[in-house]
């Protein structure tokens, strides 16, 4: 990176709380004062459990403005963590130029949900019984537009499938195409996902205990120019960034091959991206997800690098959130930080993507 990005401002919603302020609260068993600790932990009983945003969750507690007759809870998950970042990066008291903010989201399965209804309107009854109200909301970029029409932010406006939201966002900062980035990742459980772990639970290859989940989170990436310009108060810098792909990896974490290096690499390379000494690093936030081999070559690499000092996961807190882990890490991560310290974040995707990143709290 050229020079750190701020992170101004962050929104949440997960089975943890309906906002990011409620993650604050999550019970620390994710957290662990080395690997061997966390190596150490039992994968619990056999198995596949779901964890869902809390029943409470209602959109009209975040948006008012915005007619919310067709929207869906794929848009309705991401225009309540969009919502949560917003007010977090003070950017009603103190405004930057709305045509230089933008939304860059994450998912894996997109609005499946109303796929799924949609898609049996048609097969079952044909083009009279398809919903053209539903079809609108298929589209895997329907929920960062609708979070982009509820907050007014008319930048830069992307849908990832698998990627990084934070690393594209960082780019499209650093090559001056957007003063600041909404980084949203989200997923919403549905059957594809859900039918497939009941399926698999009992054979599944686990280390650690595993759940899936949903979530939608927010890091809002900002210039330092533009926090400084209208005072924002950064809550934490991203020092250096490192992308890379798991060549082994198909589409499911099940496919990760046993001794795999690319998280040691991206780790390794983040590291050398920010001028961060391993020793340096107070807290390795991780991906593992409890699943065999991602989380064995997690551990490998976190003693490949040299870390010697406490791991967290925040996946065994949420469950696997699929698209919705990347923002949800940075959360959680820096509610577990204390003010100064380095944190080392990495996360995976589906399709073998990593991303990690230092990021240091203010």
């Amino acid at each position: 990176m050229n020079e750190p990005l701020s992170i101004t401002g962050v929104g949440a919603i997960s089975t943890l709380g309906l906002s990011a302020t409620d993650h604050t609260n999550a019970d620390e068993r994710w957290i662990f004062p080395n690997v061997e600790a966390a190596e150490a932990t039992s994968p619990g009983p056999i198995g596949h459990s779901i964890r869902e945003v809390p029943a409470g969750f209602r959109i009209q507690d975040y948006v008012t403005s915005v007619g919310l007759r067709r929207k869906q809870r794929f848009s309705h998950l991401a225009m309540a963590a969009a919502v949560d970042a917003y007010a977090a990066a003070t950017l009603a008291e103190r405004p930057a130029d709305l045509e230089r903010i933008g939304i860059v989201a994450n998912t894996e399965y997109g609005p499946q949900r109303v796929v799924s209804d949609y898609l049996d309107g048609l097969v079952g009854g044909g083009l009279v019984n398809a919903s053209p109200g539903l079809f609108t909301q298929t589209v895997y970029n329907v929920a960062n537009g609708q979070a982009s029409l509820a907050l007014g932010l008319k930048g830069a406006n992307s849908t990832l499938v698998g990627g990084s939201a934070v690393a594209y966002g960082a780019q499209l900062i650093e090559t001056g195409k957007a003063d600041a980035i909404f980084a949203m990742s989200l997923d919403e459980t549905n059957e594809i996902m859900t039918d497939y772990f009941d399926a698999a639970a009992p054979e599944l290859d686990r280390e650690l205990p595993f759940a899936t989940g949903e979530a939608a989170g927010v890091v809002v990436l900002e210039s330092a120019r533009s926090a400084g310009q209208r005072g924002a108060e950064p809550i934490a810098h991203v020092l250096g960034l490192s992308l890379a792909s798991a060549t082994g990896a198909g589409v499911s974490y099940l496919d990760w091959a046993e001794e795999d290096d690319t998280i040691a690499y991206t780790m390794r390379a983040a590291l050398d991206d920010a001028g961060v000494a391993v020793a340096d690093v107070d807290l390795v936030v991780g991906t593992a997800n409890g699943l065999g081999a991602i989380t064995r070559n997690e551990f490998a690499a976190i003693r490949r690098i040299g870390h010697r000092g406490p791991l967290a996961l925040p996946r065994l807190a949420t469950g696997e959130c699929f698209g919705g882990n990347e923002a949800l890490a940075y959360v959680l991560a820096l509610t577990a930080a204390e003010p100064g310290q380095t944190l080392l974040v990495t996360v995976s995707t589906v399709n073998g993507g990593v991303t990690s990143a230092v990021v240091r709290k203010a």
